[in-house]
């Protein structure tokens, strides 16, 4: 997924905006147009999965925006751009929420913030590949009279069809059904099965009733846009995630533009050090989220650092050394997502029945997305090369997540302090009065604690 979304950060480098005769603005109205169908199809497509299932959804969304990449090969001229940035977009939507939606059919609360840093650390990890593979792609150039990011369009979306095609034989539909297609006996034996089932319920009672193809129903989707519980982390992940679309799109091209007497290909490898560093520091502030059931503070420190390498773009004077600038850009970008599976989980652990937490994910994925929106068109032609003003934006933004982190710890630890109150001397037959006639569940029931 990430490889096909963020391509266009290495087609830059390889005169894609004079190939089609489009200004960077067109690129970034293109990113804007991703952004808007991508949140437009991302709470239908949560909708969806829990009826078609998730071994069925995923691999065929996988297959459509393989397929939409690929047409990229085919650009003509600016509309054709925008058409496909605008299908990879609506078709991309459901696979985040879609997928993190699943893990919790197999994972604990205290057990998401490590599983989500796995999965994203794909991008990291994608987005160093990407480098690498963009830099041998595009020497394409000339190959059937062909620009090199035209190869890399298609080989990269072509890719994703294969592996869409074969998740289709390889993905459960969950812990309880492993068998079929190349699986053959099945992932789990029958005990390994029930222990799975188990342990879920253990930790979360409300997952006793749930199935992978439960529907979300409209109780739950209001239950959710409305829950004052939710928002705090929506925000979160609308402010944090500012300056992650500009980071990603615009980075090959700064360290084109800062001039290091290097070949404008090889920009493409020197901002792979930024991701490696961005995968140490999610993997890190994940587990160390998990091993000690915290999340805010480890979301707030990790937010601190990645504010103050921010600074350090916007705050370096013009006549900075080339690499003074180069190595803050690459400080700055290890910064991107390292507390994003951790407020993930923070979503996923703190949000029951299944139907409300899966669109409390899906808005907050259409959050961390929507922000693109507004970031990639702080970065406009007229501030190029330094961007100083984009990046005074992104600081603020992100001292504002560091304030939304630490409210929602201290708004959370009240509401259980309160619910603790109310039932501290509550007998069984209260208890049981009360299932009875209350129209409280999930998290909203008094017996739920959220984490913090």
């Amino acid at each position: 997924m990430q490889l096909d979304r963020g391509n266009m950060a290495n087609a830059l480098t390889d005169n894609f905006m004079e190939d089609l005769n489009i200004s960077l603005n067109t690129v970034t109205l293109g990113s804007t147009i991703f952004t808007i169908f991508f949140c437009l199809f991302e709470i239908p497509s949560n909708m969806v999965i829990r009826r078609a299932g998730p071994q069925r959804w995923i691999p065929f969304l996988m297959c459509l925006w393989g397929i939409s990449t690929a047409c990229q090969f085919f650009l003509k001229d600016r509309v054709t751009f925008l058409i496909c940035r605008a299908l990879v977009g609506m078709f991309e939507a459901g696979y985040i929420p879609g997928i993190a939606v699943y893990l919790t059919t197999y994972y604990k609360r205290g057990e998401m913030a490590t599983r989500l840093s796995i999965f994203w650390s794909t991008l990291a990890v994608a987005n160093s590949v990407a480098g690498v593979l963009a830099y041998g792609i595009l020497h394409m150039r000339g190959v059937a009279g062909h620009a090199g990011w035209r190869w890399l369009f298609l080989f990269e979306g072509l890719g994703t069809v294969l592996i869409g095609l074969l998740s289709f034989f390889l993905l459960p539909e969950g812990p309880t059904a492993t068998k079929g297609g190349l699986r053959f006996g099945g992932y789990l034996t029958e005990r390994q099965e029930q222990i799975a089932i188990t342990r879920l319920i253990r930790d979360d009672p409300t997952k006793a009733g749930d199935t992978s193809k439960s529907v979300v129903s409209k109780k739950d989707l209001f239950k959710a846009l409305t829950s004052p519980k939710v928002w705090p982390n929506i925000l979160i992940g609308f402010f944090g995630l500012l300056p992650f679309a500009p980071l990603t799109i615009l980075s090959p091209l700064i360290v084109k533009n800062l001039d290091l007497g290097v070949a404008p290909l090889v920009s493409n490898l020197l901002v792979i050090p930024g991701y490696v560093i961005s995968l140490s520091i999610m993997t890190f502030v994940s587990w160390s989220s998990d091993k000690h059931n915290e999340r805010a503070f480890h979301g707030a420190l990790a937010s601190t650092y990645y504010a103050l390498c921010i600074l350090a773009l916007a705050v370096l004077p013009e006549d900075a050394s080339k690499l003074s600038l180069y190595f803050a850009l690459i400080f700055a970008m290890g910064g991107q997502t390292c507390w994003h599976p951790v407020n993930a989980a923070w979503i996923a652990g703190n949000t029951a029945p299944v139907g409300k937490r899966s669109i409390a994910l899906a808005m907050y994925i259409i959050s961390v997305n929507a922000c693109d929106m507004v970031s990639v068109n702080l970065f406009r032609d007229e501030d190029a090369p330094r961007f100083i003003t984009g990046f005074w934006i992104l600081f603020g933004a992100l001292l504002l997540t560091i304030v939304l982190f630490i409210f929602q710890r201290y708004h959370l630890m009240w509401i259980n302090r309160k619910r603790e109150e109310k039932t501290r001397y509550w007998t069984e037959e209260d208890w049981r009065l009360y299932n009875e006639t209350t129209k409280d569940e999930g998290d909203d029931h008094l017996s739920f604690r959220y984490s913090y």
